[in-house]
């Protein structure tokens, strides 16, 4: 953020995994353009991807997602 900018054409409000990928896309194509606020600090445990009740699906159409579920949740 620069000091003393009040206006941007492009704002990301949360930074969590999506937001931050969003917003460093964006920013590859819009440059300085673009603001991303986040209420809470680096690593927070509040953000979606934080849940422990997330749904995590091991069936999928393509056998190679299957495989990739699996590997990404092995203990």
């Amino acid at each position: 953020m620069t000091p003393g900018r009040t206006e941007y054409e492009y704002i990301v409000v949360g930074l969590g995994g999506l937001g931050s990928a969003a917003a460093y896309w964006l920013a590859r194509r819009a440059g300085s353009d673009v603001l991303g606020l986040e209420q809470f600090e680096l690593g927070h445990e509040k953000g979606a991807s934080e849940d422990h009740s997330r749904i995590i699906r091991l069936t999928y159409h393509t056998p190679e997602y299957v495989a990739l579920a699996h590997h990404a949740y092995s203990s």
